[in-house]
């Protein structure tokens, strides 16, 4: 597991470059000085400080800047830099969260674009703590700090809203979906059941431009479920409507998951034989977008999955795990990708991650390798968050393709609250990530929902 630095540069440090740069103003205010010229080069010295994490205060020095602020751009990596001012010959920037390993730093004004030969030390810095949960599986109602829970996968709306939903539970309400307000200190049943209960309470996914939510049957290809935030969350029977028989095999139609897209606005669900389903939010009307496994000439994987995300940045993708009865049997223990564009649709699931079976190792998203993943989400800059089960740990894909260990002791199942390397976890299951990059995790064996907030 990489161990991140919690090395923050002291105030007092900057004071004096700050000082330096008395004209600077925190407003942001147009500057004194020269003006960006667009008929000589512009050209970079030296940054401080070196390393930091997000947003901390960094100095970018170099010449024929300008003083225009607005019409200055900077990159770590891909992550653009909030801009405060600009002096003409010193820009002063505010760190943006999760660029990258060592990024690079690079200028944008105008048809100039340069970029510093030395490289930033970016320092992530996450802590973990406890939303609700006792360790008690009965779910129990009430505030954050009394209430029970026992969440297998989660979700968001753009409100803050953390959908949850839960099976293999204990006493009357051993299934169901429920909801976890931190702005209003509250943890509410939206649907309960003993046992035999439809929905089957797996996967989740929300609409974030309507909030409505819509929930999986699982057994059955033609039901699922929609909670709307202007019905309290009532939930209603959804009954999908196929123009033709679906031909999915009767002991494979289980749709655990179902996600929606914005690239199309269609709701996606995969049956265990491998094929997918494409549903209208609002007519129903379902067409099967590629047969399974089970049909000649099918490139799809057959397999239960345990996890299923849309990447917002490439509304495209549509990402799954798979667990341990996929086969072939390189498909196990996977992260897979499919194209949902037309044109690239029938070339089926990819596999991103390297086969092996069940392990540890970050690196390279094609070395890397995980335990009984379960659960995946992004965030709004494309980057992956993976519930690593057997690994009792929180895995991170970057946008760029590179897996770390961003909380959790792999290996090492307990609970415990604190930085990176201090928080344990018990086969943590679902996750969801909201607005602002926070992770929410449900601990299944914890029987806890956790916050993970990484800078």
């Amino acid at each position: 597991m990489k161990k991140y630095s919690l090395f923050k540069v002291p105030f007092w440090a900057l004071l004096v470059p700050l000082l330096l740069f008395s004209s600077c103003k925190d407003d942001g205010e147009t500057l004194k000085g020269s003006e960006y010229d667009p008929s000589k080069p512009v050209t970079l010295t030296s940054f401080y400080p070196l390393e930091g994490g997000a947003r901390d205060k960094i100095l970018l020095d170099g010449d024929n800047f300008g003083t225009d602020h607005n019409q200055i751009k900077v990159y770590f990596n891909n992550k653009k830099a909030a801009i405060v001012s600009s002096s003409g010959d010193r820009i002063y920037a505010i760190v943006p969260r999760l660029p990258g390993e060592n990024p690079r730093i690079s200028v944008v004004i105008g048809e100039d674009s340069v970029v510093y030969d030395q490289r930033f030390n970016y320092t992530p810095q996450a802590q973990v703590t406890t939303v609700t949960g006792s360790g008690d599986r009965e779910f129990v109602p009430g505030t954050l700090d009394q209430a029970h829970v026992c969440a297998k996968y989660l979700e968001l709306d753009a409100e803050g809203n953390l959908f949850m939903t839960w099976r293999d539970g204990v006493g009357d309400e051993k299934f169901g979906v429920g909801r976890v307000s931190e702005a209003e200190n509250l943890v509410t049943s939206m649907y309960l059941a003993a046992s035999s209960p439809y929905p089957y309470a797996n996967g989740i996914t929300v609409d974030r431009k309507t909030g409505m939510m819509t929930v999986s049957h699982e057994s059955v290809v033609e039901v699922f479920f929609s909670f709307d935030p202007r019905e309290g969350w009532y939930p209603r029977q959804r009954n999908a409507l196929f123009a033709s028989a679906h031909g999915i095999p009767t002991g494979d139609q289980y749709m655990n998951f179902i996600s929606f897209s914005p690239y199309d606005g269609y709701l996606y669900t995969r049956s265990r034989d491998g094929s997918v389903v494409r549903i209208h939010p609002d007519t129903y009307e379902a067409t099967v977008v590629h047969t399974g496994s089970k049909n000649a000439g099918s490139k799809w994987p057959y397999g239960s999955q345990y996890g299923q995300g849309i990447n917002p940045n490439k509304p495209w993708e549509l990402w799954m795990t798979l667990h341990s009865n996929a086969s072939p049997n390189e498909f196990r223990q996977g992260l897979m990708v499919l194209d949902l564009r037309p044109e690239h649709i029938n070339k089926g699931f990819k596999r991103v991650n390297a086969t092996g079976g069940s392990g540890h190792r970050d690196g390279p998203l094609e070395d890397a390798v995980f335990n009984y993943p379960k659960d995946i989400k992004f965030d709004n800059d494309g980057n992956m968050f993976v519930a690593d089960y057997g690994n009792h740990c929180i895995r991170m894909v970057s946008a760029d393709g590179i897996v770390t260990t961003v909380a959790g002791q792999p290996g090492v199942a307990g609970y415990r609250d604190g930085g990176p390397i201090e928080s344990m976890f018990n086969n943590p299951w679902g996750v969801a990530v909201n607005e602002q990059g926070d992770i929410y995790i449900a601990d299944f064996g914890n029987s806890r929902i956790r916050k993970l907030v990484i800078e």
